[in-house]
């Protein structure tokens, strides 16, 4: 069923070829602790933490077109092995999903390799808006596709998903609706970073972000898909992030380096800047390097009789901050190695 469904909705990206299925995971077993791929390719799925049963299995479902699928509680997933075949430069991902309300921010249907509690090389996830969105990752920043509204995929019904990038342009589709226009970009997958395993129905690195909800027919392709096939384009969930700067972390690249990140100094904006004396408070700091939000950077206040724990950003480039100050004055905040040219802001103990 889905290998019918994949070709009608890609296009080859020459009048001479066709889209190569890389992975299928049909997850029509029904039972026992494997995902077997269809394509052919040899990337089979285990079920849990183990080839036994565990606490971290998905459960045995029907499935969308009569065979079975995967139930996630957040906490389980399928594990595949890390395989080169699975890291072309032009990639094509598809699921069907089925939830009744969203299951919030960034839980992932599939990722591939992750860094930190960071980012994927490509991940199929619930977005910022806790909708549906795709994204791919370069050494210096990871695209998001934009993202269909919660409303219209976590509706309790079976929907076809597929997210790509062609080169040119992340996209998304949902039931062959094309959301938004792609975002575009032309940019190198980075797969050096982190780990390269993938996961069906969850992200697993520093964090662990598990779906809740049901998946089936999950496929990997090497191309691009075609224009929507109803013609329709579905209006994306307005003002979310689509272009996020990464602050280094590759195997060959410091954080902090030209190369990791674009050129400008790291701008703190903070939740509030006045705080009580002697009473822990939490600051919501957001870094921005030249209007793009930055992952992965260090955030810390410094004073004299502060107590504080400094911590890296996430997804949306911000961290809660924990301080406490024993007696009144001015707070420093500042991004670890941050360039001149952006002042620090203060915060007031009072």
């Amino acid at each position: 069923m889905i290998a019918v469904l994949g070709l009608l909705g890609w296009s080859a990206a020459s009048a001479s070829a066709a889209p190569n299925l890389l992975a299928q995971w049909t997850l029509d077993e029904g039972a026992g602790q494997v995902a077997g791929d269809a394509s052919g390719h040899g990337s089979t799925g285990q079920l849990g933490a183990s080839t036994a049963p565990d606490g971290a299995d998905p459960d045995w479902i029907p499935g969308h077109d009569g065979g079975s699928a995967l139930a996630f509680d957040g906490t389980s997933y399928v594990s595949v092995p890390d395989t080169g075949l699975l890291e072309p430069q032009q990639i094509g991902v598809e699921a069907w999903v089925r939830r009744a309300g969203s299951p919030g921010r960034w839980r992932y249907v599939l990722s591939k390799g992750s860094l930190q509690c960071d980012r994927s090389a490509y991940g199929l996830y619930s977005g910022f808006g806790g909708g549906m969105a795709f994204y791919v990752s370069s050494q210096a920043q990871y695209t998001i596709s934009p993202e269909v509204p919660s409303s219209i995929v976590w509706d309790g019904a079976w929907h076809h998903i597929i997210g790509s990038y062609d080169g040119d342009s992340v996209r998304l589709w949902i039931d062959g609706s094309q959301v938004g226009t792609g975002t575009p970009v032309s940019m190198a997958i980075a797969y050096t970073n982190g780990s390269k395993g993938i996961y069906i129905g969850t992200y697993r690195g520093s964090c662990n972000l598990g779906f809740n909800g049901a998946i089936d027919d999950v496929a990997v392709w090497d191309d691009r898909p075609a224009d929507a096939t109803t013609g329709l384009v579905i209006d994306p969930v307005p003002d979310t992030p689509t272009t996020i700067a990464v602050a280094g972390g590759s195997s060959g690249t410091p954080p902090g380096t030209t190369k990791a990140v674009p050129r400008g100094c790291l701008r703190v904006t903070l939740s509030r800047r006045t705080i009580p004396v002697r009473r822990k408070t939490k600051l919501v700091a957001t870094v921005r390097r030249d209007g793009q939000r930055v992952a992965g950077v260090r955030v810390v206040v410094s004073g004299k009789g502060v107590t504080t724990t400094g911590a890296r950003t996430n997804h949306k480039g911000t961290t809660k901050i924990s301080v406490r100050a024993r007696k009144a004055g001015r707070l420093k905040v500042q991004v670890r190695g941050q360039r001149a040219g952006c002042p620090a802001p203060t915060v007031r103990a009072r």
